[in-house]
């Protein structure tokens, strides 16, 4: 007969009940315990509870179930036998029995299989163990993120000793590919926890044209709950031996950075022996001071002009032509702003020791602000910079430019906003002799500016409304002409252009809202569109007034959809003097296409660029990555991947072709393990 109970929480008065799983829950939770089985009895000498035929326990969302459930009171002993389970909402423990002791806090589960559902986490072994509070012991034993009797990977071990929230010691470890052994590691350790631990990291394994045969290994290290750091060490086998270190800090005030260098004794380049010590540093920081001082640092050194080229691994690393270090300090009061600058620039493409740099740059500035009540408004901006060469000119320069501004409504429709500056500019200190000089100029510039906008509501059978804006401006700029060519030449500030120019433009948009019935209503901007010229009234230009065509356009007909264009046209000669033009079709599935064209004939570039990614095909994903030079009619840069993904695993093989070198790359993924090998080269020590 079955036998319906609603036990009380006093019924198993302290248990911690088995294993792995959190199941000491039951009896704590203060909700009551429902028991039900086909035969229930108390045998009151012994002290001892017996549950037969098909019993289940349930307390919340905890479920045991058995054919036999035993509780002795006396001895703490609890026992639970024939299909045994013990469910929750975020695992679950099976075993044919299952043994444990609420006063020594110790069991075992024979024939145990245990289910983490967050990382899909299997757990098997012919005996689960718990030794102690946190320690537990699995022989004979697998543990994949797999599914399936036969899943797709897996880890044996004849010993896997766990301590919660420490590490996994494997004995014996044996990788299957499905139920083929591919490799056996006879001690095998790794964090238990989701806690950082410290430890050796998965070595990477590669080849490349320039680097040859590669092996990357890397420690990592938990300094505190706030600091940790990575060690490397690389083995190239065309190139010699590498070291790096990377140092990861958070501290109080919002003060978080890193710290990186990297050293590598170059022995061969090409095949040619070199014998060179190259190493890289860089650091990023960005915190607060005691007293509100704003800290920022970006930067990085390299010794050798050839780092990059050889170690970088993506467009826009291994060709940069320059490295440049910044570090400030600054401190706002509300609308004044006090910044102190130090910029070092390493060129890369030559040893020029003539490049200037700014040691320190020095500026105060004060923010656009209003005159009393009137109309009118005033700001201020300085700046003190030491211009510094190891063997080219040198100097100290002041610049101090006071504004006053207006702002009009004329018939509340068009916005007039004059504005006049004036410019100071102080040098000293000239490294070629020459004396102390300065020069003022005045610079006036008004802008009016209208606005005006339709609204029509469910605007192509959409629900929400769309607004029509168009906004003309016209500007005019006048810079009288001033010789300055006694001045000193830092950079463009020494050299203020004389201007009398009339610039006009006129934007368009498309704005969309978006309504809800349960929900905020959400707007995309459909279309930017926005046409600009300037008409040169200087002498200079009697003959060509009519500057550059400039059509700027960004395109948002779908959330899938991005079009963009930014052309500038030569009205006189009828050619093109810029055209750059992206467009992208991306869905939420990983699908995508994307297309670049860069042309500058006046810089001579004529560049386009294709990406494309495919996951319609799932499992099989593929990209395709196209760089190519049009002037010289030469392929930049190629990538091709493709990826093999299943629910717990992957494998992905790269293929990039590029100026300098050519590489592949075998990368195996397994869920909740990581990558666990390679072939191709990396960007060093995670430059």
């Amino acid at each position: 007969m079955l036998l319906r109970f609603f036990i009380l929480l006093v019924l198993l008065a302290n248990p911690y009940l088995l294993i792995a799983a959190d199941f000491g829950e039951i009896g704590k939770s203060g909700s009551p315990i429902h028991l039900e089985a086909d035969q229930l009895n108390f045998y009151y000498d012994a002290e001892l509870y017996q549950a037969t035929g098909d019993v289940e326990l349930t307390q919340g969302d905890l479920t045991v179930h058995s054919q036999i459930l035993k509780w002795n009171q006396i001895s703490g002993e609890i026992e639970a036998v024939g299909d045994v389970g013990l469910i929750s909402p975020d695992e679950e423990l099976f075993g044919s029995s299952a043994y444990y002791n609420l006063q020594t806090g110790t069991g075992i589960v024979n024939n145990g299989h245990f289910y983490l559902y967050g990382p899909n986490l299997h757990v098997r072994g012919e005996t689960i163990e718990q030794l102690g509070k946190l320690d537990y012991r699995i022989t004979k034993g697998t543990f994949t993120t797999c599914d399936g009797d036969v899943p797709d990977w897996k880890f044996g071990a004849s010993r896997l000793d766990v301590t919660l929230d420490g590490y996994a010691r494997a004995r014996n470890a044996v990788f299957y590919l499905k139920d083929i052994p591919s490799f056996y590691l006879p001690y095998m350790i790794y964090p238990a926890t989701k806690k950082r631990k410290s430890g050796l990291l998965m070595p990477r394994i590669g080849y490349s044209d320039m680097r040859g045969y590669q092996y990357s290994g890397a420690y990592y290290q938990v300094l505190g709950v706030n600091q940790d750091a990575t060690f490397y060490f690389d083995y190239l086998s065309e190139m010699g031996l590498g070291k790096g270190l990377e140092y990861r800090y958070v501290f109080g005030q919002g003060n978080a950075g890193e710290a990186r260098a990297y050293h590598i004794d170059v022995d061969k380049i090409d095949g040619d022996k070199i014998n060179e010590q190259r190493y890289a540093l860089e650091w990023q920081h960005d915190g607060y001071l005691p007293g509100g001082v704003r800290m920022v640092a970006d930067m990085m050194y390299v010794n050798d002009d050839q780092y990059f080229e050889d170690f970088g691994n993506v467009a826009g690393e291994y060709n940069r032509a320059e490295v440049e270090s910044i570090f400030s300090l600054s401190k706002s009061w509300g609308k004044y702003s006090l910044v102190g600058q130090m910029k070092y620039i390493k060129d890369l493409e030559s040893d020029d020791s003539t490049t200037l740099q700014l040691l320190p740059r020095i500026t105060f500035d004060a923010a656009r602000q209003r005159i009393g009540d009137s109309d009118f408004y005033y700001a201020l901006k300085t700046e003190y910079t030491n211009f510094w060469s190891r063997d080219g000119p040198g100097g100290e320069r002041m610049i101090v430019r006071p504004t006053l501004a207006a702002s009009f409504n004329l018939w509340d429709a068009i916005n007039l906003a004059p504005e006049i500056t004036y410019r100071e500019r102080y040098y000293w200190s000239l490294s070629d002799d020459q004396d102390s000089d300065s020069q003022g100029m005045v610079a006036f510039t008004t802008r009016a500016t209208s606005r005006v906008q339709k609204i029509y509501s469910q605007p192509f059978g959409l629900t929400g409304k769309l607004r029509h804006s168009i906004e003309p401006e016209l500007i005019y700029t006048y810079i009288p002409e001033i010789d300055q060519t006694d001045l000193p030449y830092f950079d463009e500030l020494d050299r203020v252009d004389n201007a009398n120019i009339l610039a006009y433009a006129l934007t368009q948009r498309l704005t969309v809202r978006f309504d809800h019935a349960d929900d905020d209503p959400t707007y995309r901007e459909l279309l930017y569109w926005r046409l600009s010229q300037a008409y040169d009234l200087t002498d200079e230009f009697r003959d060509r007034r009519f500057q550059d065509l400039r059509l700027q356009m960004v395109l948002l007909p779908t959330e899938w959809l991005t079009l963009q264009s930014d052309t500038s046209l030569d009205v006189h000669s009828g050619d093109w003097t810029r055209v750059t033009a992206a467009g992208k079709i991306a869905d939420q599935q990983e699908n995508s296409v994307g297309l670049l064209y860069s042309y500058e004939p006046e810089n001579d570039i004529d560049y386009i660029e294709a990406r494309l990614s495919v996951a319609f095909l799932d499992p099989l994903y593929l990209n395709y990555e196209q760089r190519y030079d049009l002037n010289i009619d030469k392929q930049l840069e190629q990538v091709i991947g493709v990826e093999y993904r299943q629910k717990c695993w992957g494998v992905e093989l790269t293929y990039r072709d590029r100026k300098y070198d050519r590489s592949v790359m075998l990368t195996f993924n397994m869920r909740g393990i990581g990558s666990v090998g390679g072939i191709g080269g990396s960007s060093l020590g995670g430059f």
